[in-house]
């Protein structure tokens, strides 16, 4: 091979050996282009999206009320429901056409076996006659604790947990809350004595701060005439003698059962037995009878009509 035909190999050879190691410069916006698509998402980020895609995803809850206040207070929460109970009370507006599965008392089991439900929200107040039956049906039960203001706010939030409806439950509550408050800051230190009588027919009893009604006097800032008493019992027998020492300031009457039999019977009560008229709450006119419409033996969603109601008596509007 000549000299030129090697020189011409060689130049070839560079040529080619150049070409490949030659480095295209990228444009420096380009660059920061790239930078700028780059997925800066964190490992927490990418769960809390997955979760979120999967509550979507998810089929609602199918959750049975055989109570009322805990029908009324999902509605509040803004729950569907797809069984109901059986009252002579109005539902929620939301709830019209869902399926009744009887009376809160003495829910009907099977059906609520048959609407597929995920949980059943049932008063604690009949959990004695029912839990055993729930067990043996295999459903899930939250057990709605009506019994007092004071375990009704930890129900509520217990059920907005059970439900995921925390925030729900939590605005509701501040809002009892609110009003209790309110009453409260108008007592400006004043605590009235009072005393809750609560019957049925001729049977009278006191409620402690253990019974709703009674603990509601408390949630205002009264004082209930059984709350030195060493007692766990929601009412306890009728005492004139502890009602002529403590001489409150106020009697509350709450009929249960017949009202105007329950009335007349008070009535009757009050007439035959002189010592009731040295009492202050008689000679103050302040012996008031609760009205039923507002008032219960249990807590529910009207229970701000109920303290504000309390607060206007005791305190003034």
């Amino acid at each position: 091979m000549s000299v030129k035909k090697l020189l011409a190999v060689a130049g070839v050879g560079m040529m080619v050996l150049t070409g490949c190691s030659t480095t295209i410069e990228q444009p420096k916006d380009d660059i920061q282009a790239g930078k700028e698509n780059v997925d800066h998402t964190t490992s927490a980020d990418k769960i809390n999206q997955q979760e979120e895609v999967k509550k979507e995803n998810e089929e609602p809850l199918r959750i049975v009320s055989a109570t009322v206040s805990a029908t009324q207070l999902l509605d509040q929460l803004g729950q569907d429901l797809v069984g109901v109970p059986q009252t002579k009370f109005t539902l929620p507006e939301r709830y019209e056409g869902v399926t009744l599965v009887g009376q809160a008392m003495n829910p009907d089991l099977e059906a609520i076996v048959a609407l597929d439900s995920d949980l059943v929200v049932i008063d604690t107040m009949f959990k004695e006659n029912v839990e055993k039956s729930i067990e043996a049906f295999g459903l899930n039960a939250f057990y709605f604790n009506t019994s007092t203001y004071s375990k009704f706010l930890v129900s509520i939030e217990e059920l907005g947990e059970a439900i995921d409806k925390e925030a729900e439950a939590k605005d509701f509550i501040e809002s009892l809350q609110a009003v209790e408050n309110t009453v409260k800051n108008k007592a400006e230190g004043q605590a009235p004595t009072v005393a809750v009588l609560f019957g049925g027919g001729e049977n009278f009893m006191l409620a402690t701060d253990h019974s709703y009604l009674g603990d509601l006097v408390d949630t205002t800032g009264a004082v209930n005439i059984t709350d030195d008493l060493n007692i766990e019992s929601d009412y306890i027998p009728f005492s004139m003698e502890q009602i002529v020492a403590s001489n409150p300031d106020y009697i509350l009457r709450f009929a249960h059962g017949n009202l105007e039999e329950t009335k007349k019977a008070f009535d009757a009560a009050f007439d035959k037995n002189p010592a009731f008229k040295t009492l202050d709450a008689v000679k103050e006119g302040s012996v008031v009878d609760l009205d039923p419409n507002v008032f219960g033996v249990s807590a529910n969603i009207y229970i701000v009509d109920a303290i504000q109601k309390l607060g206007e008596l005791f305190y003034g509007n």
